[in-house]
């Protein structure tokens, strides 16, 4: 079988037309019309690296040591998924953004300047931790270094001018882009990913391939006529502002427009996209949203061309496609953009789609529990290869195939904003999420089924306190929160 994985960069779980009448995704809503679309997926973290590094490795940041973007997986790390794929025969390819190293250290491949040596990605292609064939490009939409590695050695031959149109480096920015279509990185991505499946055929392969797109990460822009495909006046509000007074020290903080407020071990040191913009007011917000409506709708648009390209010889007959994305966007939910340390559904879940050629019942949704830490294991276990040794996945072959099966009890994202002993853990089971802290002695609570827009934290609300004791008592006993509520309870 070939497996297929299609990832976005920062999507709302719920950006799909088959969860949103807000939105056109005509192409994504034909593979779930495939498949098993799952509406209770988690990232790892929610940031870039870490969850990156997690779907090849089969491990939590905790484990790999990719905490955020400022750090790297070792290009000797492994064996990688794509490590065992490769190993037996496929061919194996990652198109687009790998973001599995630092893109602000020059040692990086993934940094400037090197990412600019486009004479260097004329003639390298690969191997790339594992995958035996890359076409690399890092950052995003308008920005600078959004035009280097193999993508701007492309834009190159095309006889593009890069400071033409990747002369924005404001992540507040939104709006149409001058960029003409054809030379947008998602073209890009869908060509160089058919290019990929020709090849192995050609060659008599199974294809192991990524194809990763950038979009609709911010800068919010986007070539017409997508900028303007929709009406601001028709988008949804975002979730308001919740109630700060039960919540930690620095939700409070960041509405107030301090970025982490007076706590040391955040100010200054802590990564992160999230913050407050009160020069955008309610028509902007809804602009800016229009706009990001927009850039998922032109991706979808060129991943339907994929689709294309496997429906014209069967070849989709005999392919395993997951489509994800490493993490979502708030877009002004809770005054909040981008993502980062606050513990919402807008950034920790994503959408997730499954299409499986032995589906039972196509077409349906699932509420069963996914997370991108299982993606990794599962297609090897699909495969019929031996598993990662390290691997912390929960293999998923069965819910894949069947939408009434459920595999997970619960997913668990870390975030660790950076190196010292601040870290944040989530635990979300079908009713609850648990946030808890160490070195700190507050924590989040929630009832998803009552409160799913995340309005009350209720981690000190008497009536659920016996809930709040069982969740700790459970993640305790099985070790996956041990350390951390140790730590919480000797501040306490």
């Amino acid at each position: 079988m070939n497996i297929l994985l299609i990832t976005s960069d920062q999507q709302r779980w719920n950006c799909l037309g088959r969860l949103s009448p807000e939105i056109h995704t005509p192409n994504l809503d034909r593979l779930a019309d495939r498949g098993v679309l799952f509406e209770r997926a988690y990232t790892v973290n929610p940031v870039c690296t870490p969850s990156r590094c997690s779907i090849i490795t089969s491990e939590y940041p905790s484990k790999h040591g990719c905490f955020h973007v400022g750090t790297s997986l070792p290009e000797e790390y492994g064996p990688t998924v794509a490590h065992r794929f490769s190993d037996a025969g496929y061919a194996t390819s990652l198109i687009g953004k790998a973001h599995f190293q630092a893109c602000k250290d020059a040692a990086s491949i993934e940094s400037a300047p090197k990412v600019h040596q486009l004479d260097h990605f004329d003639s390298w292609f690969g191997p790339y931790f594992g995958f035996d064939h890359a076409e690399l490009v890092i950052g995003h939409t308008s920005e600078p270094h959004a035009s280097g590695m193999h993508y701007g050695a492309w834009l190159r031959k095309q006889g593009i001018d890069p400071t033409r149109y990747f002369d924005i480096h404001d992540y507040d920015h939104f709006g149409p882009w001058a960029l003409p279509e054809q030379y947008h990185a998602s073209t890009w991505v869908a060509d160089r990913s058919i290019a990929a499946i020709d090849r192995a055929q050609k060659d008599g392969k199974p294809f192991f391939l990524w194809s990763s797109f950038q979009d609709p990460h911010n800068p919010y822009v986007t070539p017409e006529p997508w900028a303007s495909m929709y009406d601001p006046s028709s988008m949804s509000e975002p979730i308001e502002t919740p109630q700060l007074d039960s919540l930690p020290d620095f939700y409070r903080s960041l509405a107030c427009g301090d970025f982490y407020g007076d706590d040391p071990q955040l100010q200054n040191k802590a990564w992160g996209d999230v913050k407050i913009r009160p020069e955008l007011g309610p028509s902007d917000i809804l602009s800016l949203r229009a706009v990001y409506f927009g850039m998922v709708s032109l991706m979808d648009h060129h991943i339907g061309r994929i689709l294309d390209r496997l429906e014209a010889d069967g070849t989709i007959e005999e392919t395993l496609i997951v489509f994800t994305s490493d993490h979502g966007d708030y877009l002004g939910d809770h005054g909040l953009w981008g993502k980062g340390l606050p513990a919402y559904e807008s950034a920790q879940r994503v959408p997730f789609i499954v299409s499986h050629p032995r589906v039972v019942d196509p077409g349906q949704k699932s509420q069963a529990l996914q997370s991108l830490v299982d993606i990794g294991s599962t297609f090897l276990d699909i495969a019929g290869l031996d598993p990662l040794d390290r691997s912390q996945a929960v293999l998923q072959t069965q819910a894949w195939t069947n939408p009434a099966i459920e595999i997970r009890d619960h997913c668990q994202v870390e975030f660790r904003p950076a190196q010292g002993p601040y870290k944040q853990q989530t635990f979300i089971e079908s009713q609850f999420k648990l946030v808890l802290y160490d070195t700190r002695d507050y924590g989040e609570l929630y009832d998803l089924q009552a409160d799913p827009a995340q309005t009350r934290n209720v981690y000190r609300d008497p009536e659920y306190m016996d809930v709040r004791k069982e969740l700790e008592n459970k993640y305790v006993k099985n070790g996956t929160g041990k350390d951390l509520i140790r730590e919480r309870h000797a501040v306490a």
